[in-house]
Formats: C-alpha cells, sequence, structure tokens
C-alpha cells in the first residue's frame, strides 16, 4: 500500500518537531531515529508498512524508483536523496549482504526533500539528531520511495475560493499541521490554485506565498451564485405552483 504524498510529508514535518534523540535502528517511534527510520517512521504513521531491511543500503537497491544522479534531475519535495561512497572511498563500508549486488556504492546515508525551493532536506544524522540543509553538499543521488505515492507528480492544478464560518481569513501554513509556522492569511473569498490534496490538507498557492490550507476551508468558485440560481429557481417554481400553473 502506497501512502500519499501529503500524508508522508505531514509526518516527517511530526517526527522532525519532536526534536528525536539519534540511535540506530529506530523510527521516532520512542523519541529515537536514525536516518532511514525518519522514512520508516514517517510511512507508518501515515498507515503504511515497511516490511524490508531497517537501512539505507536497502532502501537505496529494494525500495526506492529509478535512483538517478541529483545533478540529473529537478528535486521534488518528498523524494528522498542519498549520501554514497564508491569501493575505494575512505569509510567505505558496504555490507556483505549486498556482496550479489551490481551496484557497489554504499549508501550511507539518506534524507527527504521538504521543501524544493528553496532547497530543503531533512535528516536523521549523529550527532544531533534532525538537521535541515539548505544546499546539495553530499547528496549525490536521489530517487522516489516506491512506499510513497507521487501524486502530485502528474496532479492538475486547479481553482479554489476560500471560506470560513467567521473570521475574516483562512491561515496558509507552511506545513500540513496546525503547529506549523503561519505564512499568509488568505482573505475570505479569494481564490488560491491547488497544486496537491491529501485528506484534510490541500497544498495552495496564492500569489507568491505556497503552502497548505485545511481543505475544510476551500469552495468551488462560484458556489455561492449557484447556490443563490437554485434558490431563486425554486422559489420562482413555488410560485408557479401557488398560482395554478401557466
Amino acid at each position: 500500500m502506497r501512502v500519499t504524498l501529503l500524508d508522508f510529508l505531514a509526518n516527517v514535518a511530526a517526527i522532525a518537531a519532536e526534536r528525536p534523540e539519534y540511535n540506530l535502528g529506530s523510527d521516532g517511534s520512542n523519541g529515537k531515529c536514525d536516518c532511514i527510520g525518519l522514512v520508516i517512521g514517517a510511512i507508518r504513521r501515515s498507515g503504511g508498512a515497511w516490511d524490508g531491511t531497517h537501512g539505507t543500503n536497502y532502501t537505496a537497491r529494494y525500495a526506492v524508483d529509478y535512483l538517478i544522479p541529483t545533478a540529473d534531475s529537478a528535486l521534488v519535495e518528498g523524494m528522498l536523496v542519498f549520501k554514497a561512497r564508491n569501493p575505494g572511498d575512505s569509510n567505505y563500508d558496504l555490507p556483505s549482504r549486498y556482496d550479489g549486488s551490481p551496484d557497489r556504492r554504499d549508501y550511507y546515508h539518506v534524507g527527504v526533500v521538504t521543501s524544493a525551493d528553496p532547497l530543503v532536506i531533512t535528516h536523521c544524522t549523529s550527532p544531533g539528531g534532525i538537521r535541515e540543509d539548505t544546499a546539495l553538499g553530499a547528496w549525490k543521488y536521489c530517487a522516489w520511495c516506491s512506499l510513497v505515492a507521487q501524486k502530485e507528480a502528474d496532479f492538475m492544478p486547479y481553482p479554489m475560493q476560500t471560506t470560513a464560518p467567521s473570521g475574516k481569513t483562512v491561515n496558509l501554513r507552511e506545513k500540513p499541521s496546525l503547529s506549523s509556522a503561519l505564512v499568509y492569511q488568505v482573505p475570505i473569498g479569494d481564490t488560491v490554485t491547488v497544486t496537491g490534496e491529501s485528506g484534510e490538507w490541500s497544498k495552495a498557492v496564492y500569489g507568491q506565498y505556497a503552502g497548505y490550507i485545511m481543505t475544510q476551508y476551500l469552495k468551488q468558485p462560484g458556489d455561492d451564485l449557484l447556490l443563490s440560481l437554485y434558490a431563486a429557481r425554486d422559489a420562482l417554481n413555488a410560485a408557479i405552483a401557488k398560482a395554478g400553473g401557466v
């Protein structure tokens, strides 16, 4: 079962916000996490399952689609990025279980692209736990995790209008979480462009601002006019019926 991209990103953010201690073999569920544990933990919190080895070398070989150099790809939010050593490099240590693999690289670290522009790569490392890199540096390879749906890659953007039962604005947040930083307050009735959706959150663009809005605060443009037309039609039909028809 693939988990949705927005759910995956939301749970990467949730684990990162908990500031887990770095610990090999952990997935963020006990206040501890390692690099691949950030990915595995986010998948599990999103309702998915991880049945393979808890390791970056396993992930790079068996749990991603089309691993390619970062230099050959436009990075997209939700992608995994890897650091790797080649045979002969200092600290090269590919586990013996991969002796039969034609790929001889040692993928020793993994992170998640949590923002593409500006670039932010969230990862869990020792020492210090959660970190955010804003440059590629040693991140040399990238791929989509095969357990995360690439829904937004083929998503057709569409307009929606902000709405709310009270107040004058709707919050546009940095990440799909109520605890995430506020990017902008969009006036009620204004139109945003939805570029992704999952459950209770929609990824949206408003002018120069981009972030996430709770889906319940969005409606199809023109809904109010349509409802008014329906009401006028019903009132006219009622009047005609009362008058005995025409």
